[in-house]
């Protein structure tokens, strides 16, 4: 009976260790690990956003997990949840109607210079106005990620009026350089966009 019973447990043990095996491989690929280019889908973005971003900025792209250098890729992974390196979406101008952030690379050479621009929706209408907010034509675009963040990690009520902030969130900019590491936090004040340092 005692041996039985072992072999009894051993069955039961290699069938739950198949069924865990057979679980973890099921598992879809956000749950094993972050798959960069699903979230920086150019076609998720608003229909004209896609065609301000074709029209005006052809030769640019989204910045991309790949377009990164290894040192600030491994600096963006390490956010919770990495989200897309070139695209942040959030309240930043409305408490209601949400915004796009985009930072754009050159297309056929990555790490010369970018433009970082923001897509908010005309007050009445149905078209996206384009709000540039920096741009460089300088080496090492490859250490720039953008993310969207509350308002609150950088700003507390007396900060708010002191810089008459006026919406939930905002974009947080990190050049994640090697030898240097920088963030400056885009928020929308007085009808348009000012930026701070911050330690992030």
């Amino acid at each position: 009976m005692p041996r039985l019973r072992s072999i009894s447990v051993l069955i039961c043990l290699m069938t739950t260790a198949l069924a865990n095996g057979r679980a973890e491989r099921s598992l879809p690929t956000t749950a094993r690990g972050f798959e960069g280019p699903a979230l920086c889908n150019f076609g998720s973005l608003p229909s004209d956003i896609q065609n301000r971003l074709k029209a005006d900025f052809g030769s640019w792209k989204i910045q991309e997990p790949e377009n990164l250098s290894d040192y600030t890729r491994k600096t963006w992974a390490g956010r919770k949840p990495p989200a897309c390196p070139g695209i942040a979406v959030g309240l930043f101008q409305s408490v209601r109607t949400p915004s796009y952030a985009v930072l754009l690379v050159p297309r056929h050479h990555q790490d010369a210079g970018y433009r970082f621009v923001v897509f908010s929706l005309k007050s009445g209408q149905q078209s996206y106005e384009a709000i540039p907010l920096e741009e460089s034509d300088d080496p090492g675009a490859s250490n720039y990620f953008i993310r969207k963040s509350p308002i609150s990690r950088f700003f507390d009520n007396g900060s708010k009026k002191k810089f008459h902030v006026q919406a939930t969130e905002c974009i947080l900019m990190v050049d994640s350089a090697e030898q240097e590491y920088g963030s400056e936090v885009y928020f929308w004040s007085n009808g348009q966009f000012q930026h701070e340092p911050v330690d992030d």
